[in-house]
This record gives structure tokens, C-alpha cells and sequence, in this order.
């Protein structure tokens, strides 16, 4: 994947993205509302030897200086300090607690040594640095005193005492605030990118025309859906034009039927001035006749039974400039009827009446009506909601399609028309 590949699927799924980044920053807060809070405080000492006037002594004092810095990283930090600390203080806890707390460092080839503590406030932090330091001086001063009577042969000086610390040092507020976004907005882009990976459905036109032939894309309920039927209608037209070819079959590949779209397109077929019929022959009860007028007319299953002609069962649908038969008083056994020697004369008398008769069949998910009208016509027109259809739906509908003789099919794509849950989460439902 390139780089537009990636901002599509953030665009595409943004709502992914913008819970996980939601998340990660609820957790950040939260985070900085139960961990404790540290205070630090710091104090720098200078550690020099006794030693003669002269330069020569001056720089060996200062190599000793040195050497010794090394020993007394250790002894700063050592039980019998932490101890007295501790006893001065009135401190809860053992050295080894206290030694988790007190951190001591030294610059390479210098005679400093920085002694930091952390306590939970700042005046405590400044007290245990000060202490921390006070006791390592006069442990210092026992050790390097030869005679009682002497001067300790080195002197531990404080430089820098410990500074009321004017804020917490933990828990870094922005740090950890960022973190949590970034964090966030990994978790985000990395569930954008699994679900596109799982996800199975078909969002364009290109991505349907890898599928099948599509002869083009509906805006259904829209501005520009006329404009869209014509294009339509154009290509149907022009597939058509010197042959025999009248019946086309109209079958959804989701489950859901697409009643609106079957009327949209005769009516576009009769606005070029060709004499359409249109046909319900939904058994799921989701077709097109829910969008005919009321009528006290035979529909198709009272012709198919009753044997009547095709002249005593068509209607006309003037206001949309077609001819139509309702579906009528469907039951368990429409299916059969369909599949009946009388539904193919019914047919042929049909063909011979109008320029174009189109049969609105359920999905072919939904029921077997598309695998039992498919053969019997001359083309079929698949319907795909482009967001909702999904790969797996087309290639099962068109080979089932293929196994019953039907002609491949031509697809219609539909345009998304999924609300604003649908845009934020991006198509979470499958």
C-alpha cells in the first residue's frame, strides 16, 4: 500500500481512528489521576583532599579528589547513611526503601558528586536531600579522620543545597498526555487497517468492475439520479440495439431488495419513448408493487393461476408513463408458479407488447426466484449497494447465476447511502 492507499483508509474509516485517539487520551487522564505524585530536590557537593601549597600537591590533592569520588558514589547511598537518615527524620520504612529513592552521580573526571532525592512533597524532598547529604559529610569525616585529633584527610563541601522544588517531577503531565495520543492514534490507524483488511465490501465502481460489468452508478433519492438512470439507460440501449433482446431480469446481490431503483429505470426506459412494462415478481413482498398505485386488478400470480391473458393483467402507471403488474396475492407456492410452462407463454405474449419488460425478482440471497426467472430472460441486471454489497455476495450470486444458464450479468451499482453512525464508525458492521 502507498501513501494515498493509507489516507484513503483513514478518511474511510476516521471514525476508528478518532475512538482510538479518544481512548488513549481518556487513558492518559486517567493515568495522571491515580499515580502518586513525586516531588525531586537536588544538592551538588565538592570533594577535595588535604593537601600541601604547592602546584604539585594541588594536582595530586585533586587526582585523589577523583579516586575518591568513585568510593563515595557507593557510600552516599550506603545502609549506615540511610539509616541516620532515616533515624533524623523520623522516617517510615527501611534503608532499602529509602535507597530507591536517593540516586547519586558524579561528571566524569570531576571531584562533584549530585545527591537527588524523590519524596512525595516538596518541602519533604529538600529536607531528605539536605539530610541525605549532612549525613554522608559527617560519615565522611569520620572515615578520612586518622587521629582524633587531626583534620580528616578529605573534605566533602557543600556547593549547592537542595531548592523547594516549585513543581512535581512525576507524573509529567504532557509527556504523558502525548504518549497517550500517540498511542491512541496508533491503536487507531492499526484497527483502520485490520478492518479494511477483513472488511469484504465493495465501496467503488473500479472495485465492482474487477467483479463484474457495471453499467454504471445510481444516486438513488438524489439530485442527480435522473442524470445517473440515463447513463443507465444509455448503455442498456445501446447492448441492445439490433437484437431480440426485451426481458431483462432485476435481482439484488445483497439481501435487500432495490424496488426503487426497478421503477427508476422503466421510467427512464419510457422517457426515451420505448413502451415498458414492469413486473413484481418479488415472493419476499419487498418489490416493486409497494410503489404502484392501488388497484383492484388481477396481479401476477392471479394470472399465472387463473390462466388469464396478458392484455386482462397489465396496468398502466401513467403518472410514471409505464405499464406494470403487481405481484397480487403471493403465497407459499408463488415460486412454483415461476417456474411454470404458463409463466413462459406469459412471457412470450409480453414480449410481443412492449419494447422492454423488466421483472423485479427478490435478492438471490433471498430466495431462489432470480435462479428460476434468470434463464427464461435475456439479460441480467444485478443491483450492488456500493458500502453494503460485499465481494463474497457478488461472486456467489453471479456463479449461482452461471449454474442455472442465466446470462452474466450487467450490475447497477447503487451510491452509499449510509447516515452519520454508518460514517463514524466507518463500517464496523460486516
Amino acid at each position: 500500500m502507498g501513501l494515498v492507499d493509507y489516507v484513503r483508509v483513514v478518511r474511510r474509516r476516521w471514525g476508528v481512528v478518532v475512538v482510538a485517539l479518544l481512548l488513549g487520551l481518556l487513558g492518559s487522564i486517567g493515568y495522571l489521576q491515580t499515580a502518586p505524585v513525586t516531588y525531586t530536590a537536588s544538592s551538588s557537593v565538592y570533594v577535595s583532599m588535604a593537601t600541601g601549597t604547592s602546584v604539585n600537591d594541588s594536582y595530586q590533592g585533586g587526582l585523589a579528589a577523583q579516586q575518591r569520588v568513585r568510593s563515595y558514589l557507593e557510600l552516599a547511598t550506603s545502609t549506615k547513611v540511610l539509616d541516620r537518615v532515616i533515624g533524623q527524620l523520623g522516617l517510615r520504612g527501611s534503608a532499602e526503601e529509602l535507597r530507591q529513592r536517593v540516586t547519586v552521580a558524579s561528571p566524569p573526571a570531576t571531584a562533584m558528586l549530585r545527591v537527588t532525592v524523590t519524596a512525595p512533597s516538596a518541602a519533604g524532598a529538600r529536607n531528605l536531600a539536605d539530610e541525605v547529604v549532612a549525613q554522608f559529610r559527617a560519615l565522611v569525616d569520620e572515615l578520612e579522620t586518622i587521629e582524633s585529633t587531626a583534620a580528616p584527610a578529605a573534605r566533602v563541601a557543600v556547593v549547592d543545597r537542595a531548592e523547594l522544588p516549585g513543581a512535581p517531577s512525576s507524573p509529567q503531565s504532557s509527556r504523558i498526555v502525548m504518549i497517550g495520543i500517540l498511542a491512541g492514534l496508533l491503536l487507531g490507524g492499526g484497527g483502520a487497517l485490520l478492518l479494511e483488511r477483513l472488511d469484504r465490501r465493495v465501496r467503488s465502481q473500479p472495485e465492482l468492475a474487477e467483479l463484474v460489468p457495471v453499467l454504471g452508478t445510481v444516486a438513488l433519492d438524489g439530485p442527480g439520479t435522473e442524470a445517473d438512470l440515463r447513463q443507465v439507460r444509455a448503455r442498456l440501449v445501446k447492448d441492445v440495439a439490433g437484437s431480440r433482446v426485451k426481458t431483462a431480469m432485476l435481482t439484488s446481490f445483497s439481501k435487500n431488495s432495490e424496488p426503487a431503483l426497478a421503477v427508476g429505470l422503466a421510467r427512464s426506459l419510457a422517457d426515451a419513448g420505448r413502451h415498458v412494462l414492469l413486473i413484481d415478481a418479488d415472493t419476499t413482498r419487498k418489490g416493486s408493487t409497494g410503489l404502484m398505485p392501488e388497484n383492484n386488478g388481477a396481479g401476477l400470480v392471479d394470472m399465472l393461476r387463473g390462466g388469464r391473458s396478458a392484455a386482462e393483467g397489465v396496468l398502466s402507471w401513467s403518472d410514471r408513463g409505464i405499464w406494470v403488474i403487481p405481484l397480487g396475492a403471493a403465497d407459499h407456492g408463488m415460486s412454483d408458479l415461476l417456474a411454470s410452462e404458463q409463466f413462459d407463454k406469459l412471457l412470450a405474449e409480453l414480449e410481443n407488447m412492449f419494447d422492454d419488460v423488466l421483472i423485479d425478482v427478490a435478492p438471490v440471497l433471498a430466495a431462489a426466484d432470480a435462479l428460476t426467472v434468470g434463464p427464461r430472460c435475456g439479460r441480467t441486471i444485478g443491483i450492488a449497494e456500493l458500502g453494503h454489497t460485499t465481494s463474497g455476495e457478488v461472486n456467489g450470486a453471479v456463479a449461482a447465476l452461471a449454474t442455472v444458464g442465466a446470462s452474466r450479468p450487467q450490475t447497477i451499482a447503487i451510491a452509499a447511502r449510509g447516515g452519520w453512525a454508518e460514517r463514524l464508525t466507518g463500517g464496523l458492521r460486516r
